[in-house]
């Protein structure tokens, strides 16, 4: 499948029964500026489901999930194991309806009351501050300094945290490894990070 052009701010997982409740949501972030995943408006006709939440997974900087009025199912326990294999920052929301025990695999996350979902919008808002143009080329070189590429970057958190060690060193800045990956996934996907150089294997 070929990939899309979109880079999304905000993926919200949810049950099809909670759909209004996401829609809602999505309009709050919306507001805010922010861009949103939602499956309901978002898989083309024709599309691979699990190719299009993989990708739009990748290329969303956070994970809202709406609990739903049961137990949740097998396909929101696949799009936040998606979440925490990117680093992603992830987000819960509880309305009057929603299950009253926390599913395991949410036990880490704090669970706000719909009535507070301008909160989250906000902190995502404050924590994805945009580079600059020199921020941008002091995380490229960080970038090509270490040398692995971004999705395997994913799975080793050690040179991840060295290059974000290194970028905010030279910034300034004081990101996390999250933030980090979500901009060099965004300037990849803007054509804006330079392709590696082939290591000598001899060196």
């Amino acid at each position: 499948m070929a990939k899309s052009n979109s880079i999304y701010d905000v993926y919200i997982a949810y049950e099809f029964e909670e759909l209004e409740t996401a829609k809602y949501i999505a309009n709050s972030f919306r507001a805010l500026g922010l861009t949103v995943f939602l499956s309901s408006d978002a898989i083309a006709p024709g599309a691979r489901l699990e190719d299009v939440v993989w990708e739009a997974m990748a290329d969303s900087y956070a994970l809202v999930v709406v609990l739903p009025k049961s137990v949740s199912s097998a396909w929101m326990a696949f799009e936040l194991g998606a979440a925490k294999a990117w680093n992603k920052p992830v987000f819960a929301v509880s309305n009057p309806d929603s299950v009253q025990i926390v599913p395991q695999s949410l036990r880490e996350v704090q669970v706000l009351p719909l009535s507070r979902i301008n909160e989250i919008g906000d902190s995502i808002v404050q924590s994805m501050r945009a580079v600059d143009p020199d921020e941008q080329k002091q995380l490229s070189d960080a970038y090509e300094h270490i040398g692995i590429s971004v999705d395997q970057l994913t799975t080793q958190p050690t040179q991840l945290a060295k290059l974000v060690k290194e970028f905010n060193k030279v910034s300034g800045r004081r990101m996390e490894g999250e933030q980090v990956m979500w901009h060099l996934l965004r300037l990849r996907k803007q054509g804006k990070l330079s392709p590696l150089k082939k290591r000598d294997s001899h060196a």
